[in-house]
């Protein structure tokens, strides 16, 4: 009797064979009518011709998107939220946190940055024009969470994911940001013939006039504030809050404000060029319309 078994060599699937299978068995499953592209692994399918400018790498250029893992663990489809919005150079775009001009220069992802193949080759050179919604599929090799996954964001190891993506040329971003606010009005039962609309694109309801001082760009106001997102989500609110209105970064606070007196309230939902714009900030996702609650309790000039 030998006293050695025999091995049998196991064998493992290369991290291709695995992305290959995952995706393949996912465009069956949902009946997708998508096509290679190339020998990169990926798919794609356009859903809304581009109508805009030429896309290239060297441009900045607002993206929507949602992205969902192959086998849904992993779902972003809020479009106001953060992990769904993008606002800098298509050459910097990789789909996933951390991305954009943040991280150009950081040798740790100058190779991610550098690489040709990913979402950002599939919207030049497939969606090749802004205004235009495409589909890709892409093979968890080419994301920065790759093999590992990310354990923090529920992101599981060796996930392909599914990307839907609209490029927003700068010329069509005040009707985006309009529609984004009337939807926002008519979901929270807002009339929008109670409204006035500025020139600058906001939409505004005064409540209460108020009889107190009244309010200049130079006043110190002691407020209280709700602040919404255009999903609805509550971003911020305070009860006391003390403003000089000119050092404010809102330039909405400035031109609406002043509208009302002391012991006044306004309602405004204002487009980003009149919040924190494009980029948005460290709290405000990139080109974001905002929904403000505002109540003016004190001017600085009060007894």
């Amino acid at each position: 009797m030998s006293l050695f078994a025999a091995c049998k060599k196991q064998e493992y699937q290369s991290i291709e064979e695995l992305d290959a299978v995952s995706i393949d068995s996912y465009i069956r499953a949902n009946n997708l009518t998508v096509q290679p592209l190339g020998n990169t692994g990926m798919y794609y399918q356009i859903l809304e011709e581009g109508k805009g400018n030429d896309i290239d790498y060297t441009g900045r250029y607002a993206l929507v998107y949602t992205v969902r893992s192959l086998d849904g663990v992993y779902s972003v489809t809020d479009t106001f939220a953060s992990a769904s919005r993008y606002f800098d150079y298509l050459g910097y775009f990789l789909g996933a946190a951390p991305q954009g001009t943040a991280i150009s220069t950081s040798p740790a992802y100058q190779q991610q940055i550098e690489r040709e193949e990913g979402l950002k080759m599939a919207i030049r050179s497939m969606l090749k024009k802004t205004d235009g919604q495409i589909r890709v599929l892409i093979p968890s090799r080419l994301l920065p969470y790759g093999r590992n996954g990310n354990t923090d964001l529920g992101i599981p190891s060796n996930a392909s994911m599914d990307y839907v993506i609209r490029v927003i040329d700068s010329a069509s971003m005040p009707a985006y940001e309009d529609l984004s606010i009337r939807k926002r009005m008519q979901a929270a039962g807002l009339d929008t013939a109670d409204f006035t609309k500025t020139e600058t694109g906001i939409y505004y309801q005064i409540t209460e006039q108020g009889d107190g001082n009244p309010i200049t760009v130079d006043s110190t106001i002691t407020c209280s504030y709700k602040l919404h997102l255009m999903n609805g989500t509550e971003l911020e609110s305070q009860d006391s809050a003390r403003f000089l209105i000119s050092g404010l970064a809102v330039n909405a606070w400035k031109e609406i404000l002043p509208k009302i007196n002391q012991g006044g309230t306004v309602r405004f939902l204002t487009p980003s060029t009149q919040a924190y714009g494009y980029s948005g900030s460290s709290s405000t996702p990139p080109f974001t319309a905002l929904d403000f609650e505002i109540s003016v309790r004190k001017t600085e000039n009060d007894d």
